[in-house]
């Protein structure tokens, strides 16, 4: 049986290279959830164009996002917003109803069935990541669903036809 570790993340820096690595490595499924679509870490073209090209490769892309709010990142502008509005096949963003779920203050980035990251002090960027971890990343995906089927979807971030 392979041996899996997982990697401290000390910072901002170290977050953003993580998002950056982790989302290189996505065929299929990207799960995130965290506050408010934290744009230090999630609001970059180049998260944008890669996620992009992951829905344009594999017509069974699925990319959920949840949130705490996401006013201000719709009002700002935040490129998981746009990837919403642009391929709401693919992507979709919803957010938490529920007192325990809008308690949940921890960031999670869930890459297929394999990687993960997970920010358990969002002030601090204080948290680790794996690459090859199913047994975690399965665990977090199993919390993840069931956070998701208990949002709604974000009337913040829908896209409006004129």
């Amino acid at each position: 049986m392979k041996e899996t570790s997982s990697k401290l993340l000390e910072g901002r820096n170290d977050c953003r290279r993580c998002v950056r690595e982790l989302i290189e490595l996505a065929t299929q499924r990207v799960y995130l959830i965290g506050t408010n679509l934290e744009p230090d870490l999630y609001n970059y073209k180049y998260l944008y164009d890669q996620l992009s090209t992951l829905a344009a490769r594999n017509q069974k892309t699925d990319i959920r996002v949840i949130a705490h709010d996401t006013r201000m990142a719709a009002h700002t502008g935040h490129y998981l917003i746009l990837l919403a509005q642009r391929l709401p096949t693919f992507a979709q963003i919803r957010i938490t109803v529920t007192r325990d779920h809008r308690n949940f203050s921890e960031n999670w980035l869930i890459i297929d069935d394999m990687a993960f990251m997970r920010i358990k002090n969002p002030a601090s960027y204080e948290g680790y990541f794996s690459a090859d971890n199913k047994l975690e990343c399965r665990s977090l995906a199993k919390s993840f669903s069931e956070i998701w089927e208990a949002s709604l979807p974000d009337q913040n971030t829908r896209r409006l036809s004129i």
